[in-house]
């Protein structure tokens, strides 16, 4: 199913023009980049995630030593635990113990480290320590990454996806309200959708934000229509709040 992904997100890269899909380059709605990454959105949901045929997790903490502009890298094992709890998270609900692992190579994560932690752990009926999420697998049974390696976003298209998927994460928790609130105003109330007209007097930040929450927009109605449990008002952020969902927002530091 990944490959199928990969080919359709490849198709629209050609047929966009667009090398790389980066949600910091989301600045204008026409650009073929911001139709490229709208294109990216409905083929996962519409084509894949309905079916649960793959899934998106998305993890975001409000944790000032994880900000990416001003991260502390002494504070690195805090982060490897982040994602240790996404992954051991996803390995649970598939159900598998083999996996490969494909980071994007640009993004300056320790990924030996948390690959080789994860390799050590062992699925278990009941986990006692509170970072270790309870994996329902026999007591002898252990997930294994065979395959890990890093990938160069330009090249592999499911990267650049998962780049749109937490940038519109950052986005809408550092947005606060003004995201749900824009929304709101936008929406179409007889479809459910986002409008597509935009005010053009505005400055290249306002309009910039705009484009991004349209593109939110669009991730978050889509949801909504296919009933996959992803919320922005409730929180005034992406938010999933049946885990289960294929396209899963939640935040570091709680449990299901």
């Amino acid at each position: 199913m990944l490959n199928c992904l990969r080919d359709k997100l490849g198709e629209t890269l050609r047929d966009k023009n667009v090398e790389e899909v980066k949600f910091s380059e989301i600045k204008g709605y026409g650009s073929p980049i911001t139709k490229a990454a709208i294109k990216f959105i409905e083929s996962i949901v519409n084509d894949f995630a309905i079916y649960n045929s793959v899934r998106v997790d998305t993890i975001t903490t409000d944790n000032e030593c994880l900000d990416g502009n001003n991260y502390d890298y002494g504070n690195e094992p805090e982060l490897e635990r982040m994602y240790y709890c996404v992954l051991a998270n996803v390995v649970r609900r598939w159900g598998c113990t083999k996996w490969g692992f494909y980071p994007d190579m640009n993004s300056g994560v320790n990924w030996s480290e948390i690959v080789s932690f994860l390799n050590m752990t062992r699925m278990q009926k009941k986990v006692e320590k509170p970072l270790l999420i309870e994996l329902m697998f026999g007591e002898d049974e252990q997930f294994k990454f065979s395959e890990v390696e890093e990938l160069n976003s330009v090249e592999e298209p499911l990267v650049q996806l998962a780049d749109l998927f937490a940038g519109m994460a950052r986005f809408s928790h550092e947005d606060d309200v003004n995201c749900a609130e824009w929304l709101e105003r936008w929406r179409d109330p007889r479809q459910g959708e986002m409008m597509t007209s935009m005010g053009r007097n505005k400055g290249d930040i306002e309009r910039r934000k705009e484009c991004r929450y349209r593109l939110i927009g669009e991730l978050y109605f889509l949801c909504r229509r296919h009933g996959l449990y992803v919320s922005i008002r409730s929180e005034n952020h992406l938010k999933t709040w049946r885990p289960k969902s294929p396209i899963n927002f939640w935040d570091y530091g709680r449990t299901y």
